[in-house]
């Protein structure tokens, strides 16, 4: 093959997007670390040669920057497959919330061309990401509004492990507060992205509600990370189910025989077990972590469940019991129109 065809690739690989530069000095010191030794004359000639073919930029600075236009199509030897232009098309999808506003930006050249590569050919796939949704359990609600310049600061900062200050709002105050906090790491539940961070000095593991920041301010210090943290053990331990006991519970529980056939398939716990105790029960064991979230688990079910034991448990559930009777008995039920 053409040794000039095969430099010129070869440096076409090294220009990136712009607002991204790069000068024929660098280019030329790349280009010896691939094997080709040239002069910055001949790659000047080539880059105003190939400027007339492609789509690329150079500018006025001193020395002359190059990179390619931001609208410039990706391109890809060997060119992109329909199988892996469905897996950027779905990544598109679904990972916008989790990925840092640069990588999109810098991976939006391969979804247009995803798009392209998909809407050219007909054997299904181009219609595969209107026939396949990931849903969240309970009601739907609308993704909270994020600031999208602090969001970029919040993941560059997780990203390059640096101290942030940024100003917050917690929920239920009237006033912003200042905090300086070291990022860990982010999770994303039911459509709000939480920052995992600890503040100043103190080990405590705190959770920020991204879209309750006001302001962020990106600072040159790194980030001190706990020895000890696991992203992984810290959720398994159930901090996002709104922790209320330090230690799982042993629960038990009576269900409808309809309502359990769920637990069936997909188990609370390793060491669940299911009983059939009559007709229409089935009692379920299983240990579990003593969050709110199993207390509004259990609610979900109404008078489909019975919690058995713990006794405290129990007594709380009696205790809702009795006030929602309260509640519904307090006034007489209006008849249907």
């Amino acid at each position: 093959m053409n040794d000039t065809l095969l430099r010129q690739w070869a440096m076409l690989r090294h220009i990136p997007r712009h607002p991204r530069k790069i000068d024929c000095a660098t280019l030329k010191i790349r280009l010896a670390s691939d094997g080709y030794d040239i002069s910055l004359r001949s790659i000047q000639r080539d880059l105003i040669k190939l400027e007339g073919a492609l789509p690329l930029l150079s500018d006025e600075a001193k020395p002359q920057g190059w990179s390619w236009q931001p609208q410039a199509p990706q391109l890809d030897l060997p060119a992109l497959d329909p199988q892996a232009a469905l897996t950027f098309k779905l990544v598109e999808a679904h990972l916008t919330k989790v990925l840092p506003a640069s990588t999109l930006s810098y991976l939006g050249p391969w979804f247009r061309n995803a798009t392209g590569v998909l809407d050219a050919h007909e054997n299904g796939l181009s219609r595969w990401p209107g026939k396949i949704r990931v849903l969240s359990s309970g009601l739907p609600l609308s993704a909270p509004i994020i600031d999208a310049d602090a969001q970029a600061l919040v993941y560059q900062a997780v990203l390059n492990e640096k101290q942030l200050e940024l100003t917050y709002q917690p929920r239920g105050a009237d006033a912003e507060k200042t905090y300086r906090v070291h990022p860990l790491a982010l999770v994303v539940k039911d459509q709000i992205v939480y920052l995992l961070c600890t503040m100043w000095d103190y080990d405590e593991i705190r959770q920020l509600a991204l879209h309750r920041i006001r302001s962020v301010t990106l600072l040159n210090e790194a980030a001190l990370r706990p020895p000890d943290f696991s992203l992984d053990a810290y959720v398994a331990e159930g901090a996002f189910g709104y922790r209320l006991g330090a230690t799982p519970l042993f629960l038990v529980a009576e269900f409808s025989r309809k309502a359990a056939v769920h637990l069936a398939e997909c188990p609370l716990s390793a060491d669940q077990t299911l009983t059939d105790t009559g007709e229409s029960r089935t009692r379920v064991t299983a240990t579990v972590q003593d969050t709110a979230e199993l207390r509004w688990w259990l609610l979900g079910y109404g008078d489909k469940v019975e919690v058995i034991s713990p006794p405290f448990l129990r007594d709380e559930f009696r205790t809702i019991a009795d006030r929602l009777g309260q509640t519904y008995g307090a006034t007489e039920a209006t008849p249907p129109a």
